[in-house]
């Protein structure tokens, strides 16, 4: 899982307006370059796929990351994360950061 300490779900929401966003956006970019689908942001945050999947298409709709297009023969979408200032602080934070796997910080959106 994804480290959410020391921004809990309060503080995401306080910052990005969702208590999920800052631990969608880490997992990101431990991708660094390479693609990556919302099947793996979902594996990897333990977060069910109706949080992810609007989080995504808002971050694409804001351009922080692009569509790559599908998996050929599959129905798997890939993204890729874009160089901006946010992603670039969240993946500091997430070299930074010890993992943590709390799921009593998990709070609603």
């Amino acid at each position: 899982m994804t480290a959410i300490h020391p921004i809990a779900p309060e503080d995401s929401k306080a910052l990005f307006g969702n208590s999920y966003m800052h631990t969608v956006l880490v997992e990101i970019t431990r991708h660094g370059d390479e693609p990556f689908s919302p099947k793996q942001i979902i594996d990897a945050t333990g977060l069910p796929g109706g949080i992810i999947h609007p989080l995504i298409k808002r971050l694409k709709s804001r351009h922080f990351i692009e569509y790559l297009g599908r998996v050929p023969g599959e129905k798997t979408t890939l993204y890729q994360a874009r160089d901006n200032p946010y992603l670039r602080a969240a993946r500091e934070y997430a070299i930074d950061a010890p993992a943590s796997v709390d799921p009593s910080q998990r709070t609603a959106s």
